[in-house]
């Protein structure tokens, strides 16, 4: 039994530490790509299923020798290092208060000139693992952002996405929605967000939480921002 919870420790910290290492490497100062993002979240997703495996082969399964009180008690006693393990594993990602961010596309749809009102659209979906039962990735309710999950004849997927559908819109005057069309290639949208992760105590599933807090509409060339929004 030691060597078998010696080896589920060593996984863990395995996990942990290339999670960590993968965060690591990304300045916290940048913008990542669409495609870094999704390594991020991977990553942690990945760790962290390593972590819930481990609570897994362990839990739930009461002994012939076990009284029930005997099996309550144990189960209690995992339910709280599997919780402390969890923890542990956002802090050593060092999670607690980083902010991350990511350019998500935007596409200038129509300009209503009467109302000045730019319609925009934005195509960027970044993968998730949709939802499991020991794992999920979420995002709490809000104006802006969501993991969608869709089924596709039998094949669920989940991202992340902005809600514009119907699509967003910018209240802007004619000259500046003018300039912006003349560079519409590089009209993007900042997405600002942390992450969390807690674990779910009525069924043990871990939650990768994104809490978005700022959107932006920008010239992701000249670093402009023509419009932004604190999310709450």
């Amino acid at each position: 039994m030691k060597s078998v919870s010696c080896i589920l420790l060593g996984l863990f910290l395995f996990s942990s530490l290339y999670a960590q290492d993968l965060i690591s490497s990304y300045d916290p100062k940048a913008t990542l790509t669409p495609d870094q993002c999704y390594d991020v979240v991977k990553n942690l997703w990945d760790g962290l299923k390593k972590v819930s495996d481990s609570y897994g082969i362990q839990a739930g399964v009461k002994s012939e020798f076990e009284s029930t009180a005997e099996f309550n008690s144990r189960i209690r006693r995992e339910k709280e290092e599997f919780a402390a393990k969890v923890n542990q594993f956002s802090e050593n990602n060092k999670l607690s208060g980083r902010n991350f961010s990511v350019w998500m596309k935007a596409d200038l749809v129509k300009y209503d000139a009467d109302n000045q009102v730019y319609s925009i659209k934005s195509p960027t979906q970044i993968l998730v693992q949709p939802k499991k039962n020991d794992i999920a990735v979420t995002c709490p309710e809000n104006k802006y952002v969501t993991v969608a999950e869709k089924n596709h004849k039998g094949y669920r997927s989940a991202y992340i996405q902005l809600k514009t559908e119907p699509e967003f819109s910018w209240y802007v005057n004619t000259v500046t929605a003018q300039a912006a069309k003349q560079k519409e290639y590089n009209m993007y949208f900042k997405l600002s967000f942390t992450l969390s992760v807690s674990v779910n105590d009525s069924d043990n599933q871990i939650v990768l939480q994104l809490h978005p807090n700022k959107l932006a509409l920008m010239d992701q060339a000249e670093n402009f921002i023509y419009w932004s929004e604190d999310i709450r």
